[in-house]
């Protein structure tokens, strides 16, 4: 929804679709903690749904000029070379590790604020020029938070890679 309404000019509309699935998401993990609700199944989408979100939106952003390409470029790599490793995971039948980490969870924060106030920006709640600083800051931030992420997750595969084969369910 995002996505459409950005590129067909509906800045204020994308940007509150934007924000109202970040809040969601929010109050959706809140709630599946509180009422201990977690399944594998929405450990896989969950994050897979936020990162699909955030890299419509940081390639859109980019696209406008309003972020620079690295940004999705580096979060985009992350995120495929996360999928990339599953995938070689499960293909030698290891168990895969889903839990996010903390760091990651920074990063999705702080590429959701990055976002925000890239949009808030094309419809005129501030100058480009007064966005701009807070868009490169927070988009630093998010950076440094994938690239540790990253590097996290890269151990993470690294460690199952070497734990012995997960049983054969069937």
């Amino acid at each position: 929804m995002f996505l459409v309404l950005y590129v067909e000019g509906q800045t204020v509309r994308a940007l509150a679709a934007f924000a109202a699935a970040a809040a969601t998401d929010v109050l959706d993990g809140l709630v599946a903690r509180a009422l201990d609700q977690r399944t594998r199944l929405g450990a896989f989408l969950d994050p897979a749904a936020d990162k699909l979100l955030a890299a419509c939106a940081l390639l859109a952003l980019a696209a406008r000029g309003r972020l620079p390409w690295w940004l999705p470029i580096l979060t985009v790599s992350r995120d495929a070379a996360q999928l990339l490793g599953a995938a070689a995971l499960r293909l030698i039948h290891h168990r895969i590790p889903i839990a996010p980490t903390r760091i990651g969870k920074y990063a999705t924060f702080a590429l959701a604020v990055t976002v925000l106030v890239a949009l808030s920006s094309e419809f005129g709640a501030f100058t480009r020029e007064q966005a701009g600083p807070y868009v490169a800051a927070f988009g630093s931030i998010a950076a440094e938070c994938v690239v540790v992420s990253f590097a996290q997750y890269f151990l993470y595969f690294v460690r199952s890679w070497q734990l012995p084969r997960a049983p054969d369910p069937g």
